[in-house]
């Protein structure tokens, strides 16, 4: 008997034929930021506090803090970045480094600030041109057009403040 283990070897297979390169065509991607037409800026470019709005605050509430009037000062957005909180002038306050922390950890306290805050200029004070487009508030991302609406804002807010004024008289 023969001990000797001979395998059977494999079948030669034929060379597989390479496979074609096919070319993919790149996928037409949506640009996120492009709205109604418009390249709407990144979240992080659209809250950033300017120079020119930080002077414009300065301006319009002072340069010591609305709540202790102790300096140096620190701006506050009203609306948080997070909640898309512009950095124009009419959402930011400047707040004292004490007063600037208990607006970020009491919620009534920041409740309070945006309370006033609308009284003063309406409940679209922390919008920003973009934001006002996309709402459709406004055609175009001029700031002559948002100038336009955020007047119309505070004309609306003052007339129901004297409005609310006069109920409280008679």
């Amino acid at each position: 008997m023969d001990l000797n283990f001979y395998p059977v070897p494999k079948p030669i297979s034929k060379p597989k034929d390479k496979p074609k390169f096919k070319e993919k065509r790149p996928k037409k991607k949506k640009n996120p930021n492009l709205h109604r037409g418009r390249i709407i800026p990144s979240k992080k470019e659209r809250t950033r506090i300017t120079e020119s709005a930080y002077k414009r605050m300065i301006k319009e509430f002072g340069e010591y803090c609305l709540n202790c009037g102790f300096t140096p000062i620190e701006a506050h957005h009203i609306t948080f970045r997070s909640q898309m909180g512009s950095g124009n002038w009419r959402n930011l306050a400047p707040l004292c480094n004490r007063c600037h922390g208990f607006a970020h950890k009491y919620k009534s306290y920041a409740d309070q600030l945006r309370e006033d805050r609308e009284t003063i200029y309406g409940k679209w004070y922390w919008a920003d041109k973009y934001t006002l487009f996309k709402e459709g508030l406004i055609n175009n991302t001029t700031d002559e057009a948002y100038e336009r609406f955020m007047k119309g804002e505070e004309e609306r807010a003052e007339k129901s403040v004297c409005q609310g004024m006069d109920r409280k008289d008679s």
